[in-house]
């Protein structure tokens, strides 16, 4: 073997080896991009979830605010009818103890004295029943928000 061939042999080695070396940089660098492209692939799709979930818990949060909201008004709808019909029972039934005992009494003057005296008495009554018509819905509705943020609280406690 000439020094000539050796010197060939040792130069197109050093080549060979250069060139893997550039090639397996290459690829090395190919894998960093892909590998690097798909992490930010996934975190792309996390960020999407995450306010898919967000938007979800939005909804579901304003769904139970609506319901609340309807429960509430039912509600106050409810106790305002229960409040008429007690202060219009609550008004025959004096009305009717009234008539029994003015039909006993004789004189002109007791009974128009009566009759004042029941209406004011059937007045304060309807500001009772307003005044607690007031505090009754007024607690209706602080409850049924209550009720209604330990649900979302719950529900979101769940998750």
């Amino acid at each position: 073997m000439s020094i000539r061939s050796a010197v060939t042999g040792a130069a197109v080695l050093a080549a060979l080896f250069i060139g893997l070396q550039i090639y397996g940089a290459a690829q090395h660098r190919k894998g960093y991009d892909k590998a690097q492209a798909e992490y930010m692939i996934a975190v792309a799709h996390a960020e999407g979830r995450a306010r898919q979930i967000e938007h979800e818990l939005t909804e579901e949060m304003e769904a139970r605010e609506r319901e609340t909201h309807e429960q509430l008004v039912q509600i106050a709808i409810a106790e305002r009818r229960a409040a008429d019909e007690r202060v219009r029972k609550s008004a025959e039934e004096y009305a009717a103890r009234y008539r029994r005992d003015t039909a006993l009494a004789s004189a002109a003057a007791e009974r128009q004295a009566a009759d004042t005296a029941i209406r004011m008495f059937s007045e304060l009554l309807g500001g009772f029943d307003e005044i607690a018509e007031v505090y009754a819905a007024e607690a209706d509705k602080r409850q049924v928000a209550g009720l209604a943020c330990e649900a979302a609280y719950m529900s979101i406690q769940g998750r």
